[in-house]
């Protein structure tokens, strides 16, 4: 019995070892509880079934069909005659399920060999539905987490739009204003008045570049209409920069070089909104 034992232990522990660098399954308890999540357990490999993360201890296991499965624990289970679920032998953590070759029992056996094995711990009840495959696995071990490990959902931080609302306007009373008495107007004699060329900088000057800035800006609205600026883009901000330089008094060149805005593109803007 003793070289049996320390036979099954060394298995165990070789097994482990291999496992750990294959591919792993994970599943939380809450999960595994509401309903029977399918396994496969490829032959020549196995499947482990690890609740260690949960804190629960393994008490007893059962297999609907155990012709085709058998597993192992790495602690002692209760005594599936006594009934009793608390028995203090009942220290496993981890079972690990392989493939055998199929024995003749006298039970119904699924048309894929697939069955269902039963686990009770020490706080709940799990089921798992197990399926024989061959080949390459796809994971080798199942590992049961608590819900308090997993991750919260990524919500997306959308920024409300903020509303502006318009405070209603009182009525006031219309006060009519009683005319004014006539009055005689004594119109002085006609002066000479010296005509002065406008400089730069003038209001003459001014008025031209700001028709500059609403032609711009009528240029650009237009480009957005045919889709040949889209809003909110680099250029779009930067032809807005450059409206604002010309509202503000600056020279075309100068908007130009200040808002870095194409140079061809504020001529062909500017004169779209001159049409």
């Amino acid at each position: 019995m003793l070289n049996k034992f320390a036979i099954v232990t060394t298995l165990l522990i070789a097994t482990a070892s291999s496992v750990s660098a294959m591919p792993i399954r994970t599943v939380y308890e809450n999960d595994a509880k509401e309903s029977a999540i399918e396994l496969k357990v490829w032959k020549g490999y196995g499947l482990t079934i690890n609740l260690i993360p949960t804190g629960e201890t393994i008490k007893q296991v059962w297999i609907g069909d155990p012709s085709r499965f058998a597993f192992t624990s790495n602690g002692g289970l209760c005594p599936s005659s006594g009934g009793d679920s608390e028995c203090a032998g009942g220290k496993a953590t981890v079972i690990f399920l392989r493939q055998i070759d199929p024995i003749n029992f006298p039970v119904t056996s699924s048309s894929n060999g697939s069955t269902q094995i039963t686990v009770l711990t020490n706080e709940k009840q799990y089921q798992f539905k197990i399926v024989p495959a061959t080949g390459n696995p796809a994971y080798t071990s199942l590992v049961v987490k608590s819900d308090s490990d997993r991750p919260l959902p990524i919500r997306r931080q959308v920024s409300p739009i903020p509303l502006t609302v318009q405070k209603p306007q009182s009525a006031l009373p219309v006060v009519k204003q009683p005319s004014p008495p006539p009055q005689n107007i004594v119109v002085p004699p006609p002066q000479s008045v010296a005509v002065l060329r406008p400089n730069p900088g003038t209001t003459l000057n001014g008025a031209i570049q700001r028709n500059d800035a609403n032609a711009l800006a009528f240029g650009l609205a237009e480009a957005g209409r045919k889709g040949q600026v889209k809003p909110g883009s680099t250029t779009w901000n930067k032809v807005q920069d450059a409206i604002k330089l010309l509202r503000r008094g600056k020279t075309r060149e100068e908007a130009i070089s200040l808002s870095q805005v194409d140079k061809t593109t504020f001529h062909q803007l500017l004169e779209w909104g001159q049409l």
